[in-house]
């Protein structure tokens, strides 16, 4: 040991460094962790792991130990070890019930038992004796929590998901310390201590990871809802999500570095590795051909990787960086897909030069295939090609309200092969890209922003033109909803057969209410004509009858039914229909 801390004092330095900025660090947010509203969930709150920041600092600086340290003796991870159980103890704790927490005391106390049989190696029978009292403890705490029904307070307490696969490593735990009692009352020591010191270890690998684990879950708890990150848009909108995948991932981690942690203890790491090393490295040669499951996995794993971060980027360009510049519609959702194609395009070369693929040979290959595809697949290709025409010219953006042949709608998502459209009605309509770039689309959503509302009004011949005209441009100034330029403006049409013609046309820059603005002008403009004492006409008629034209008969049957329909139409109807002789 003396050895070891002469020629690692930067790194035992670095290690102390490390552990005196947690203490100070979760120090100063304790009070701030404690004020903050509790997530969903039990036991997930930052107060929880940060009630002991000291004894919180020690377990993470030393789980930080195993990185610093690594392929180190064994004395050197015991000390680790050792000096990680106290805080330990201290953070689980906290996260069990009171009934419970005398069993996670035992549970502990079975460390530094193991760790005093180690040093009496020497003396084996005393060893012997020491280990038999350990597996029967083992063996009478683990079948009181499968007895007493305490097993769920204590898998709840570790969090995690897969409550059943946990109840079935118990199980099998309490199975292997009976096999190592039985090995050891036999003579068979070697495989007493392979597989009782194997759980032992291993039990306690778990409940460091576990606080470790959710002393990270409290500080990224913390992080989200504090400043700096309380400020971006992702954090604000998506903070719920974001946390449940940190948890996620830091479950995942955990997992895996027990299940190797375990390998080890068990003695099985290494020929598991090499194992796994011959599988991967097994090849299936079919030709020229040669491939190996490596490399089939290197490429899975790379296109893989690639989606995701370019599923990442998108998320971050969508919630942060483009609400924050002033771009125009449709120009995000274009550099969006864009870099997404890009991502994906260089992940893909890249995992076929980790499938050990010759690019001369698939240029020679694309090369051969481009002539199928421009024959057979020639329309897959239009729309492909017309996808990317629209997002580099973009004249048809996500968000506009097109007419396409029959279908209106709006551009709800611009893709590879093709459009989508949401009609008015509510249904979605597949549009190939191919359609929006070479036959006619209108688009009723203009660069500018601004859009025309045309009014028509008729008024009584008895109405004077200039206050008609004046009347409908004061109303259209009035709205909010109208721009100021171009100013709108009134005209006179002309003469109709029962009323005097005039439109209002005004400009609005509000495309998402375009209806309703055209709307309230037209009710607005109804107002205001009634209370200018301005009429709005019906539509009149005038039928001249000329009796000679009838033949006797004819014309008193006539007269009969015009008799009749005057005595149906209501008296306020009938009045405004004229009458001559």
């Amino acid at each position: 040991m003396r050895g070891f801390v002469a020629d690692h004092s930067d790194r035992i330095a670095l290690q102390l460094a490390l552990l005196a900025t947690l203490v100070a660090l979760l120090w100063l947010i304790r009070r701030r962790a404690r004020h903050l509203p509790a997530p969903e969930g039990p036991g997930h709150s930052p107060a929880i792991a940060l009630d002991q920041p000291v004894a919180a600092a020690l377990v993470l600086g030393m789980l930080a130990a195993f990185w610093i340290y690594a392929d180190e003796p064994r004395t050197a991870r015991l000390i680790v070890e050792i000096g990680v159980f106290p805080p330990m103890v201290l953070i689980l704790r906290q996260l069990v019930t009171p009934p419970v927490r005398p069993a996670l005391y035992v549970m502990a106390a079975f460390f530094p038992v193991d760790v005093i049989r180690d040093l009496l190696g020497p003396r084996p029978l005393l060893e012997r004796g020491l280990f038999v009292l350990e597996m029967l403890a083992a063996a009478a705490l683990l079948g009181w929590f499968a007895r007493s029904g305490r097993l769920d307070d204590l898998i709840t307490a570790s969090g995690g998901s897969a409550p059943r696969v946990r109840k079935d490593l118990f199980k099998l735990a309490l199975a292997g310390v009976l096999v190592a009692l039985a090995a050891d009352i036999v003579g068979n020591v070697s495989l007493a201590r392979l597989v009782g010191s194997g759980i032992l270890s291993s039990r306690y690998l778990a409940m460091v990871l576990v606080a470790g684990r959710r002393l990270a879950e409290g500080l990224v708890t913390f992080a989200l809802r504090v400043r700096p990150l309380t400020r971006l848009r992702m954090v604000e909108h998506h903070g719920a999500w974001l946390e449940r995948r940190a948890q996620r991932l830091l479950h995942t981690v955990s997992v895996v570095v027990w299940v190797v942690g375990t390998l080890d203890y068990f003695g099985a790491l290494v020929p598991a590795v090499d194992l796994a090393r011959r599988a991967l490295d097994a090849n299936l040669t079919i030709g020229a051909l040669s491939l190996s499951l490596g490399d089939v996995l290197a490429f899975v794993l790379t296109v893989y990787l690639a989606s995701v971060v370019s599923s990442l980027i998108q998320f971050v360009l969508a919630e942060d960086v483009f609400p924050r510049m002033n771009l125009r519609p449709g120009l995000p959702y274009a550099l969006s897909n864009l870099t997404k194609y890009t991502i994906v395009s260089i992940g893909f070369i890249l995992a076929l030069l980790a499938l050990g693929v010759n690019l001369n040979r698939v240029t020679v290959l694309g090369g051969a295939l481009g002539v199928g595809v421009g024959f057979g697949l020639q329309n897959i290709v239009n729309n492909f090609v017309s996808g990317l025409i629209l997002l580099f010219e973009r004249p048809v953006r996500v968000g506009d309200a097109v007419q396409i042949g029959d279908v209106q709608g709006e551009v709800r998502r611009i893709g590879i092969r093709a459009t989508t459209v949401r009609a008015w009605e509510g249904a979605e309509v597949i549009v190939p890209n191919s359609q929006l770039v070479a036959e006619r689309v209108t688009n009723w959503t203009p660069t500018d922003y601004r859009r025309r509302l045309d009014i028509p009004v008729n008024v009584a011949y008895s109405s004077a033109p200039d206050k008609v005209l004046r009347v409908l441009i004061e109303v259209a100034q009035n709205h909010r909803d109208v721009v100021p330029s171009p100013a709108p403006v009134a005209l006179f049409l002309g003469f109709g057969d029962s009323a005097l013609q005039f439109q209002l046309r005004a400009w609005t820059n509000r495309l998402d209410r375009h209806p309703l603005v055209k709307s309230e002008l037209g009710v607005a403009v109804y107002a205001a004509l009634q209370e200018a004492g301005l009429s709005i006409p019906f539509p009149q008629h005038e039928v001249r009858i000329h009796p000679t034209a009838l033949p006797g008969v004819q014309l008193v049957a006539f007269y009969l039914i015009l008799a009749t329909m005057f005595y149906l139409i209501p008296p306020e109807t009938a009045g405004t229909i004229g009458r001559s002789p």
